[in-house]
């Protein structure tokens, strides 16, 4: 049976709101909040856990009386964001210089979910890549596994990988230098953080590698991480005991699928609470030096690997 665009983002909407404790009274409004997504409304399904932020976002500013509107990609310009009436500004996901300094110039209360914005003296929320990767590795490594692939999409059009634009691939590649366990062959990056694209990079890794395949894979989404899980059952590859997959965020859906996907959990109430609070503080006119809070992971092992 075939379902929709719609209604594949209705279900999964309800299926987060489910895990959601809503506590809800009515009072008057204290405004309207503007929730600027990095990515286009229609590509919102391809990663979930953006969307699970967002909803998050959501709810914690429905639960504090405010109002949002939301403004994807593409939505900046022809919205005309600065025309709107709105008294603050939360940015969700994954933002070049040129939007940030765009964003800056609106000269609102404004801050950054997923980007880090410090260097240009804005308030943010990141999550922690350095325990996540660290405590991924070692994992692997007390399970004796040392033949560790890589697969991780583009976050930039930058050529060279740096902590700045990249903190994913920047601190695998070095943390996996530092235990000299990294090999460049087991390197590997997606098109997009999408199962589609997961699956693709997969087929042209197992092409490439052959029976030479590592024994196991870090990788830097859930989306991406089922894509390929699918393309490694399709060539009867069998995930963990040939390979183990560790994704990254634990979207809902990781949970049900086969194998059940280990992955790096990260909170989204953490990061929607912490937005929201940087977000008061400018609100209440505190000292404005820029703050950067820093969201801890926890490693949940499932079916997927080792």
């Amino acid at each position: 049976m075939a379902v929709s665009q719609n209604t594949r983002k209705n279900i999964f909407e309800a299926a987060e709101q489910l895990s959601y404790d809503k506590y809800k009274t009515k009072h008057k409004t204290n405004g309207t909040i503007a929730v600027v997504l990095s990515y286009k409304e229609s590509e919102e399904l391809d990663d979930a856990y953006f969307m699970s932020v967002r909803i998050a976002i959501d709810n914690r500013l429905t639960d504090s009386n405010y109002r949002f509107k939301h403004f994807f990609q593409g939505d900046y310009e022809s919205k005309n964001l600065e025309s709107q009436s709105y008294i603050g500004i939360i940015a969700v996901g994954f933002f070049g210089k040129k939007t940030i300094q765009a964003l800056k110039n609106l000269q609102k209360p404004i801050v950054f979910v997923s980007t880090d914005t410090l260097l240009d003296n804005l308030d943010c929320v990141v999550t922690d890549f350095t325990s996540s990767v660290a405590r991924t590795t070692n994992h692997l490594l007390d399970k004796g596994i040392s033949e560790i692939g890589i697969l991780v999409a583009k976050r930039s059009h930058h050529h060279l990988i740096t902590y700045e634009n990249d903190p994913q691939r920047f601190l695998v590649k070095s943390f996996l230098e530092c235990e000299e366990v990294f090999n460049p062959n087991y390197f590997f990056i997606a098109e997009e953080y999408t199962a589609k694209s997961g699956y693709q990079a997969m087929r042209g890794i197992i092409h490439t590698l052959g029976s030479k395949l590592p024994k196991a894979f870090l990788i830097g989404s859930d989306a991406i991480a089922i894509g390929a899980m699918r393309a490694l059952s399709e060539q009867k590859i069998a995930v963990p005991e040939q390979v183990s997959i560790i994704g990254f965020n634990d979207i809902t859906s990781a949970k049900y699928v086969n194998p059940s996907l280990s992955t790096v959990h990260i909170s989204r109430y953490g990061m929607a609470k912490a937005a929201f609070d940087l977000l008061n503080e400018q609100f209440q006119k505190r000292d404005m030096v820029p703050r950067k809070v820093t969201i801890g992971t926890s490693l949940i092992i499932r079916d997927s690997s080792v």
